[in-house]
């Protein structure tokens, strides 16, 4: 399989823009504030030196199974970003704020049934099945992406849960990607997933690129320190606070031997 010239370009400028954004990662002290973040970075510098490598000395049939397994790898990068930026937002205390995560969990829940379902309906004609299957799993990655964090985004939300300056440009950039991986998948399942038709990859990657310097440019600005949390949320923190030791304290007490 040969690459078009904009496609090298694509792939020279998110190699490119992956190591300026682990550069400012590391340089800048934000790893340890983003562990995951950083690895998922420089996960994608190692896969596109993997691919370029495959594509350049490899077999057809070698680049198509290391792309997939990558894509696999890249996927779970992606929601383990949904929870890194959940852990910052419904944390706000430091623990998890139970509400929170009970609905983060069951709108993600939800969402999640919903996508599978979605994307088993799927069909198209004159496909084989293994083809059927890769299909729906990269439609199935990008929608389960989007839903998660629009899931985490309202539970944050309801509760009046504050974005720091960081980890809002995290999920911005997560979720434009997101969407314009979504909007390809399903266009060129529309236009029945020729080959050829590698229009929508482009644009995916062009895509993918615009967000990586989004994040460098972000990421290379100081954060603006978290606003206190208003007196309402903070009698509600309390209140869960003390309502969960009280609970505690009756459990425990329910658990001891009664005296002789």
């Amino acid at each position: 399989m040969k690459f078009t010239f904009l496609e090298n370009v694509l792939w020279i400028a998110g190699f490119a823009g992956n190591l300026c954004l682990a550069a400012i990662l590391l340089g800048k002290s934000r790893a340890k504030n983003f562990p995951i973040f950083t690895s998922f970075v420089i996960y994608q510098i190692i896969e596109t030196t993997a691919l370029f490598s495959i594509h350049r000395a490899g077999t057809r049939h070698a680049y198509f199974l290391a792309y997939w397994v990558s894509a696999v790898g890249g996927y779970f990068f992606q929601i383990a970003l949904i929870y890194e930026i959940a852990r910052d937002v419904l944390r706000p205390t430091g623990s998890w704020i139970q509400k929170a995560r009970n609905s983060f969990l069951i709108w993600s829940g939800i969402g999640l049934l919903a996508a599978t379902l979605f994307t088993l309906l799927l069909t198209l004609p004159g496909k084989s099945i293994t083809d059927l299957w890769l299909i729906r799993s990269s439609i199935l990655t990008s929608l389960l992406t989007c839903e998660v964090f629009l899931a985490m985004s309202v539970s944050a939300n309801r509760l009046g849960l504050q974005w720091r300056t960081h980890v809002m440009a995290l999920g911005q950039g997560l979720t434009i990607w997101a969407v314009a991986a979504l909007l390809g998948d399903l266009g060129h399942f529309i236009t029945g997933w020729h080959p050829d038709a590698r229009g929508f990859i482009d644009a995916q990657s062009f895509a993918y690129v615009g967000t990586v310097v989004f994040w460098a440019i972000s990421f290379a600005q100081p954060e603006r320190k978290r606003e206190p949390l208003s007196v309402e949320m903070e009698a509600r923190l309390h209140a869960l606070h003390d309502r969960i030791q009280i609970d505690h304290r009756i459990l425990t007490s329910s658990h001891r031997p009664a005296p002789k």
